[in-house]
């Protein structure tokens, strides 16, 4: 997604970007293959109780069921993002890049129709997760691409006037997105909390506050340090940045290959609890436990430190210390994520 919309952008408004063409084959062409993973997953998991073989039960899932249809959309879509950018009378026609954006956007729409929200809600889940995920393929994938693969900083101030609004944008709508997504996928979200899905979902959310914070400095601290002649190429922190968002990716790939709570008493049935939860939680365990979030002053001190960390995190931007913001950024995490479980209070049976 980040090439594709920086293929684009005139190169008035960018700095000179080459993405070797072997690593965008090979994610293009990794698309269908790992979103394959699934399905295959799904037919080794019910061939048996169908009394199928796994040919038969294949072709059920893709002919018969919703991601099964996106998966068949999504192979044909990748090949012809492949072709266009693997062959040379394709890749050099000025109209490719326009055309492989559409198909890339393309690609993320299948993604959306067969995301398990869509399942649930067929238009609206479509809508919220296809809006969630391109908003932030758009922002992390230009990122990725500028920070990795510039060549120069030329155009800098220009590339700025148009991502900084562009990032804000796009993180403004995967928030609003991503809590409408918590409302089909964990209703209950502090009960959760007992599972390995919350405790996954806890962790990548508190990550996302260094990437914002990051963010924020990237596109309103560094221009104006800048223009004081301050501070030399950014391409650096870019790449702290880049870093940090892929740990959020790693949380939410982790996620994916768990089953969304829905109900929290049913799934304890059939799963044990998070190892995560059982060590830090101080009360007895009990699968209909029911839990809520309350200030105590082991989460007040524990959110002052984490600020007192966003601080310390500003101070090593300034400084370009790409070590500190990197450890600081994971003590931050651990400090939200330590202030979220000490405030969990089990609900009283009088109160239920």
């Amino acid at each position: 997604m980040g090439n594709a919309v920086m293929q684009v952008v005139p190169q008035r408004y960018k700095p000179s970007i080459v993405v070797p063409k072997a690593l965008l084959l090979s994610a293009i062409l990794a698309i269908p293959i790992l979103s394959y993973v699934p399905l295959h997953l799904t037919a080794l998991e019910f061939k048996q109780s169908f009394q199928l073989s796994y040919a038969a039960m294949m072709k059920s899932i893709l002919l018969d069921l919703q991601i099964g249809e996106a998966w068949l959309w999504t192979a044909v879509g990748a090949a012809g993002l492949a072709m266009i950018v693997g062959i040379p009378v394709f890749a050099k026609d000025r109209h490719m890049p326009k055309i492989a954006l559409m198909l890339t956007l393309l690609l993320t729409f299948w993604l959306g129709y067969g995301s398990h929200v869509a399942s649930l809600d067929a238009f609206k889940g479509l809508i919220v997760h296809t809006g969630h995920f391109v908003a932030v393929a758009v922002w992390l994938g230009i990122l990725f691409v500028v920070s990795w693969f510039a060549t120069d900083d030329n155009h800098w101030a220009s590339f700025l006037k148009w991502f900084s609004p562009l990032a804000i944008t796009c993180v403004v709508v995967a928030l609003i997105a991503g809590i409408t997504l918590m409302s089909y996928t964990t209703p209950q979200a502090t009960n959760a909390l007992m599972l390995n899905y919350g405790q996954l979902m806890l962790i990548k959310h508190a990550s996302i506050l260094p990437l914002l914070w990051l963010a924020y400095s990237n596109g309103f601290v560094y221009p104006r340090l800048a223009r004081e002649g301050k501070l030399p190429s950014q391409l650096k922190l870019l790449r702290i940045e880049s870093i940090i968002a892929l740990f959020v990716l790693g949380s939410t790939a982790i996620m994916g290959q768990t089953a969304p709570p829905h109900n929290v008493l049913e799934t304890l049935r059939t799963e044990t609890p998070s190892w995560l939860f059982t060590t830090i939680y101080q009360g007895s365990f009990s699968p209909d436990l029911q839990l809520i979030w309350q200030w105590n002053l082991s989460s007040v001190l524990l959110i002052a430190a984490a600020l007192l960390v966003l601080y310390a995190i500003r101070a090593a931007f300034l400084q370009r210390s790409i070590i500190w913001i990197i450890l600081l950024s994971i003590l931050l995490v651990t400090f939200v994520y330590l202030a979220v479980m000490f405030g969990i209070k089990p609900i009283e049976s009088s109160l239920l």
